[in-house]
Protein backbone atom coordinates (compact mmCIF):
# COMPACT_ATOMS: atom_id res chain seq x y z
CA UNK A 1 0.00 0.00 0.00
CA UNK A 2 1.42 3.21 -0.67
CA UNK A 3 2.68 6.27 1.58
CA UNK A 4 -0.89 7.41 3.47
CA UNK A 5 0.82 10.85 4.63
CA UNK A 6 1.04 12.14 1.21
CA UNK A 7 -2.52 11.47 0.30
CA UNK A 8 -4.04 13.28 3.01
CA UNK A 9 -2.19 16.57 2.83
CA UNK A 10 -1.52 16.81 -1.14
CA UNK A 11 -4.43 18.33 -3.57
CA UNK A 12 -4.04 16.27 -6.68
CA UNK A 13 -2.54 18.70 -9.58
CA UNK A 14 -5.15 16.87 -12.16
CA UNK A 15 -8.45 18.67 -12.08
CA UNK A 16 -10.42 15.00 -12.57
CA UNK A 17 -8.33 13.99 -9.77
CA UNK A 18 -9.37 16.82 -7.68
CA UNK A 19 -12.86 16.07 -8.67
CA UNK A 20 -12.77 12.63 -7.81
CA UNK A 21 -11.10 13.36 -4.28
CA UNK A 22 -13.77 15.83 -3.86
CA UNK A 23 -16.38 13.20 -5.34
CA UNK A 24 -14.97 10.82 -2.37
CA UNK A 25 -15.20 13.25 0.46
CA UNK A 26 -18.98 14.54 -0.67
CA UNK A 27 -20.12 11.08 -0.70
CA UNK A 28 -18.75 10.36 2.83
CA UNK A 29 -20.72 13.61 3.47
CA UNK A 30 -24.02 12.55 1.99
CA UNK A 31 -23.90 8.90 3.69
CA UNK A 32 -23.63 10.43 7.03
CA UNK A 33 -26.14 13.17 6.36
CA UNK A 34 -28.24 10.03 5.73
CA UNK A 35 -27.24 8.65 8.97
CA UNK A 36 -26.01 5.04 7.59
CA UNK A 37 -24.33 4.20 10.37
CA UNK A 38 -20.56 2.47 9.88
CA UNK A 39 -19.35 3.76 6.55
CA UNK A 40 -17.69 0.79 4.50
CA UNK A 41 -15.23 1.60 1.34
CA UNK A 42 -17.40 -0.77 -0.77
CA UNK A 43 -20.58 1.88 0.71
CA UNK A 44 -18.38 4.82 -0.90
CA UNK A 45 -17.44 3.84 -3.94
CA UNK A 46 -21.17 3.20 -4.86
CA UNK A 47 -22.02 6.57 -3.25
CA UNK A 48 -19.10 8.18 -5.46
CA UNK A 49 -19.67 5.87 -8.16
CA UNK A 50 -16.08 4.99 -8.30
CA UNK A 51 -13.95 1.94 -8.22
CA UNK A 52 -12.03 0.77 -5.14
CA UNK A 53 -8.94 1.65 -6.78
CA UNK A 54 -9.89 4.95 -7.70
CA UNK A 55 -10.50 5.37 -3.92
CA UNK A 56 -7.24 4.01 -3.27
CA UNK A 57 -5.65 5.84 -5.63
CA UNK A 58 -7.20 8.79 -3.07
CA UNK A 59 -6.57 7.71 -0.04
CA UNK A 60 -5.15 4.64 1.59
CA UNK A 61 -7.31 3.74 3.77
CA UNK A 62 -10.40 5.02 6.18
CA UNK A 63 -7.80 6.44 8.52
CA UNK A 64 -6.80 8.18 5.58
CA UNK A 65 -10.11 9.67 4.18
CA UNK A 66 -11.01 10.53 7.61
CA UNK A 67 -7.76 12.52 8.25
CA UNK A 68 -8.91 14.16 5.32
CA UNK A 69 -12.15 14.97 6.23
CA UNK A 70 -10.95 16.44 9.77
CA UNK A 71 -8.59 18.79 7.83
CA UNK A 72 -10.92 20.04 5.48
CA UNK A 73 -13.74 20.41 8.52
CA UNK A 74 -11.46 22.32 10.32
CA UNK A 75 -10.24 24.60 7.64
CA UNK A 76 -13.96 25.69 7.79
CA UNK A 77 -14.06 26.77 11.24
CA UNK A 78 -12.08 29.96 11.69
CA UNK A 79 -9.81 30.76 14.35
CA UNK A 80 -9.88 33.80 16.65
CA UNK A 81 -8.46 36.81 14.58
CA UNK A 82 -5.09 37.65 16.86
CA UNK A 83 -5.57 41.64 15.88
CA UNK A 84 -8.85 41.56 17.55
CA UNK A 85 -9.53 44.36 20.30
CA UNK A 86 -11.13 42.07 22.11
CA UNK A 87 -9.32 39.27 22.45
CA UNK A 88 -11.44 37.34 24.98
CA UNK A 89 -14.55 38.04 23.20
CA UNK A 90 -12.81 36.84 19.95
CA UNK A 91 -11.70 33.24 21.28
CA UNK A 92 -15.27 32.91 22.76
CA UNK A 93 -16.63 33.58 19.37
CA UNK A 94 -14.20 31.10 17.62
CA UNK A 95 -15.11 28.28 20.20
CA UNK A 96 -18.66 28.89 20.04
CA UNK A 97 -18.08 28.39 16.39
CA UNK A 98 -15.75 25.26 16.69
CA UNK A 99 -18.50 23.61 19.46
CA UNK A 100 -21.51 24.42 16.72
CA UNK A 101 -19.46 23.00 13.76
CA UNK A 102 -18.90 19.84 15.67
CA UNK A 103 -22.66 19.69 16.67
CA UNK A 104 -24.24 20.31 13.56
CA UNK A 105 -21.64 17.49 12.02
CA UNK A 106 -21.88 14.93 15.11
CA UNK A 107 -22.39 11.86 13.09
CA UNK A 108 -19.46 12.49 10.86
CA UNK A 109 -17.12 13.70 13.55
CA UNK A 110 -17.98 10.70 16.01
CA UNK A 111 -17.61 8.39 13.08
CA UNK A 112 -14.57 10.00 11.84
CA UNK A 113 -13.23 10.35 15.60
CA UNK A 114 -14.86 7.11 16.62
CA UNK A 115 -12.83 4.68 14.05
CA UNK A 116 -9.88 3.34 15.68
CA UNK A 117 -7.55 5.41 14.03
CA UNK A 118 -3.80 4.85 14.20
CA UNK A 119 -1.40 7.07 16.28
CA UNK A 120 -0.60 8.40 12.91
CA UNK A 121 -3.92 9.40 12.02
CA UNK A 122 -5.04 11.00 15.49
CA UNK A 123 -1.64 12.76 15.01
CA UNK A 124 -2.23 14.11 11.80
CA UNK A 125 -5.56 15.39 12.89
CA UNK A 126 -4.43 17.05 16.04
CA UNK A 127 -1.46 18.70 13.52
CA UNK A 128 -4.35 19.92 11.39
CA UNK A 129 -6.45 21.83 14.01
CA UNK A 130 -2.88 22.83 15.48
CA UNK A 131 -2.07 24.70 12.34
CA UNK A 132 -5.45 26.65 12.69
CA UNK A 133 -4.44 27.21 16.47
CA UNK A 134 -1.21 28.83 15.39
CA UNK A 135 -2.63 31.27 13.52
CA UNK A 136 -4.77 32.59 15.85
CA UNK A 137 -2.20 33.87 18.76
CA UNK A 138 1.37 34.43 19.65
CA UNK A 139 2.80 33.00 22.76
CA UNK A 140 5.52 34.62 25.04
CA UNK A 141 8.96 33.72 23.29
CA UNK A 142 11.45 35.24 25.64
CA UNK A 143 11.85 35.54 29.12
CA UNK A 144 11.00 33.11 31.70
CA UNK A 145 7.41 32.43 30.53
CA UNK A 146 9.00 31.89 26.64
CA UNK A 147 6.59 29.39 24.87
CA UNK A 148 7.63 27.80 21.56
CA UNK A 149 4.06 28.26 19.72
CA UNK A 150 4.08 25.55 17.83
CA UNK A 151 4.37 23.07 20.82
CA UNK A 152 1.76 25.33 22.63
CA UNK A 153 -0.61 24.83 19.71
CA UNK A 154 -0.62 21.33 19.35
CA UNK A 155 -1.11 21.18 23.08
CA UNK A 156 -4.15 23.19 22.72
CA UNK A 157 -5.12 21.24 19.63
CA UNK A 158 -4.78 17.87 21.26
CA UNK A 159 -6.82 18.82 24.34
CA UNK A 160 -9.62 20.72 23.22
CA UNK A 161 -9.88 17.63 20.10
CA UNK A 162 -10.05 15.30 22.97
CA UNK A 163 -12.53 17.18 24.64
CA UNK A 164 -14.75 17.49 21.56
CA UNK A 165 -14.25 14.20 20.53
CA UNK A 166 -15.17 12.86 23.88
CA UNK A 167 -18.53 15.42 24.14
CA UNK A 168 -19.51 14.27 20.63
CA UNK A 169 -19.12 10.38 22.10
CA UNK A 170 -21.28 11.11 25.27
CA UNK A 171 -24.01 12.60 23.27
CA UNK A 172 -23.65 15.97 24.75
CA UNK A 173 -23.41 15.13 28.13
CA UNK A 174 -22.83 18.75 28.59
CA UNK A 175 -24.50 21.84 26.61
CA UNK A 176 -22.40 23.62 23.93
CA UNK A 177 -22.67 26.91 25.96
CA UNK A 178 -20.94 24.71 29.05
CA UNK A 179 -18.57 23.02 26.59
CA UNK A 180 -17.34 26.28 25.31
CA UNK A 181 -16.68 27.53 29.01
CA UNK A 182 -15.00 24.55 30.11
CA UNK A 183 -12.71 24.83 26.58
CA UNK A 184 -11.80 28.58 27.47
CA UNK A 185 -11.12 27.70 31.52
CA UNK A 186 -9.13 24.53 30.20
CA UNK A 187 -6.53 26.88 28.38
CA UNK A 188 -3.20 28.10 29.52
CA UNK A 189 -3.73 31.58 30.93
CA UNK A 190 -1.43 33.16 28.83
CA UNK A 191 -4.02 32.40 25.82
CA UNK A 192 -6.91 34.23 27.53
Amino acid sequence: MPDSSRFSSDAPADPRAARTRQGILSAVARLHSADSGDISVSDIVREAKISRSSFYAHFSSLDDLAVALLRQEFASVAAPNPGEPNPAASLRESYTRLVQHFAQRESLYSHALGLPLSRRAFDDVIAAYAEQVLASFSAPTSGPAAIRARLAATYVAGGTVSLLSAWVSDHHDISEDELVDELITLLPPWLK
